[in-house]
């Protein structure tokens, strides 16, 4: 049974899935793809005959012709067959079917782990607290001791080869470049076989391969976790494989315990003879020092015993919750969360993330410059309305009906002067005369112009006094007109002014 309903997959994609469902058979029925390696890719499926959900791993068909590979798959297969451990990945099944296109179909059938890879949580996590990550590499050395029991050399030990169950339990899988040590090599001279950041020395230098390689590559794991970073690296992986050769790894900070920094120190021995032997040594060393002792040398009467099966701790339970399932069904068209980098973790618990704070106050700014806006408008508008008013006093404007600052407008006033006959000295303008109250009073237009009998007399350019007759037209009088403007008084008596001043309307002589 294939996923043709799934909305997920194109018709290609189901094309291509019922045409492996029928190279499978109907004892597994195919769901989706779970995770890829560089020989296989490996799906969800259904066992039927067990009720139960496996992995199927498929060897890649540009890999099935080749014998190389194809030896190596089947070495996989045969080995993990004969694993029995829990900290190790079992192997239901294996099966080659003549592919009609004119390959070899091969396949195996593993235990489905409902988790994450240990690559995964250290991307997610940047670095683990010492507790959790001495209780991964406990684990993990007992899975490789039960591999190393029984003559078989992993030879890719890394994070992503490392899972991490629901439960905290720390399986190892992948089985791709596995080999039994009696059987004849499968990789040619100077081929190197692994990766690269992980790689033993011997092994980068294409030497004999043993279980000390193992615990090597394991110390590197081991390294990763507790710092956040391998402890080398390079433009390319020729460059990273020559480090773990002549290179010593730099030394852990002091925030991890001298005693797990001696412990990852021996793993990482240049020389393989002076490394933990197998996995057993290697668990046997990280118990000690979780027991808070300093790790016994190797193959030291101290190792001459066996490993205890680790048993769940604290650590092991937190290492549970803060796994995170991965090898589940994703979800449509949604896209993945952003990883952080390196987050610092001191308990264990998996880093909270604060929800973006709300800027309170936006409200009230806002508020208050509009109205400082207002404000400064006002006042603008009051000065431009002010500094229209020309020298003598008189603006040529009439102010808006609406403006906030200035009283309602009145009608229009007619400004008529009178002058008596009588001659008498000047006297010294009185404050508040009807001249300097013209200046302070609302805007007014101009006034029209004065008829007299004889003839108009001429303004007086004087911003700060008003009209003044001279000794010519003394005795005359102007028609008055109607009043109609409080600050223009009417029947002022005019000063007398000399006849020497009636041509000089700049200066005034009293």
């Amino acid at each position: 049974m294939s996923n043709t309903s799934d909305p997920r997959h194109s018709s290609g994609d189901n094309q291509g899935t019922e045409r492996i469902q029928r190279l499978i058979g109907g004892d597994y029925l195919l769901r989706w793809v779970i995770g890829h390696g560089g020989m296989s890719t490996v799906w969800l499926a259904t066992d039927v005959r067990h009720d139960r959900d496996v992995a199927v791993k498929i060897l890649r068909p540009e890999f099935s012709d080749n014998r190389e590979f194809l030896d190596r798959f089947r070495n996989e297969a045969a080995a993990a067959e004969r694993i029995s451990s829990v900290n190790v990945v079992r192997t239901f099944d294996y099966r080659e079917v003549p592919d009609p296109a004119g390959h070899t179909f091969c396949f195996i059938v593993m235990e489905y782990v409902r988790g994450e890879s240990l690559a995964d949580l250290i991307a997610r996590r940047g670095f683990l607290d010492e507790d959790l990550a001495l209780d991964v590499l406990e684990q993990a050395a007992h899975g490789l001791s039960v591999i190393h029991q029984m003559g078989l050399v992993h030879r890719d030990i890394k994070p992503g080869n490392i899972l991490i169950t629901e439960e905290g339990r720390v399986k190892i899988t992948d089985f791709g470049i596995a080999k039994a040590a009696a059987a004849v090599p499968l990789t040619r001279t100077g081929m190197v076989v692994g990766t690269a950041q992980y790689v033993s020395p011997e092994q980068a230098q294409g030497k004999t391969v043993t279980s000390t390689s193992d615990i090597y590559s394991l110390g590197v794991v081991g390294y990763e976790m507790l710092s956040g970073r391998r402890p080398f690296s390079g433009d390319s992986s020729v460059s990273v494989a020559i480090a773990h050769i002549n290179q010593a790894p730099p030394q852990m900070g002091t925030s991890v315990s001298a005693r797990t920094r001696e412990l990852i120190g021996i793993s990482l021995r240049k020389d393989p003879e002076r490394r933990f032997a197998d996995g057993n040594e290697m668990a046997l060393a990280v118990h000690t020092v979780r027991m808070g002792e300093r790790p016994p040398q190797p193959r030291s009467a101290a190792m001459d015993r066996r490993a205890p099966a680790p048993t769940p701790t604290e650590s092991t339970r937190i290492l549970g919750q803060v796994t995170n399932p991965t090898t589940v069904q994703p979800a449509v068209g949604v896209a993945p969360p952003p990883v952080p980098v390196r987050p610092v973790v001191h308990h264990g618990a998996p880093p909270q993330y604060p929800a973006p704070r709300r800027r309170g106050g936006g409200g009230l700014i806002a508020f208050l410059v509009l109205l400082l806006l207002a404000a400064l408008t006002a006042v603008a508008w009051l000065l431009f309305s002010t500094g229209t008013l020309t020298l003598d006093g008189i603006t040529g404007r009439t102010p808006p009906s609406s403006s906030p600052v200035a009283p309602a407008p009145e009608p229009e006033p007619t400004v008529v002067t009178e002058i008596t006959t009588t001659t008498v000295p000047a006297p010294e303008p009185a404050p508040g005369s009807a001249s300097r109250e013209t200046d302070t009073s609302s805007v007014t237009t101009p006034p029209p112009a004065v008829e007299t009998n004889r003839e108009t007399v001429p303004p007086v350019p004087d911003a700060g006094d008003a009209a003044v007759p001279s000794a010519d037209n003394v005795g005359e009088r102007t028609t008055p007109a109607p009043a109609t403007n409080a600050g223009t008084v009417t029947g002022v008596e005019a000063p007398v002014r000399s006849a020497t001043d009636s041509d000089d309307s700049g200066e005034e002589t009293p």
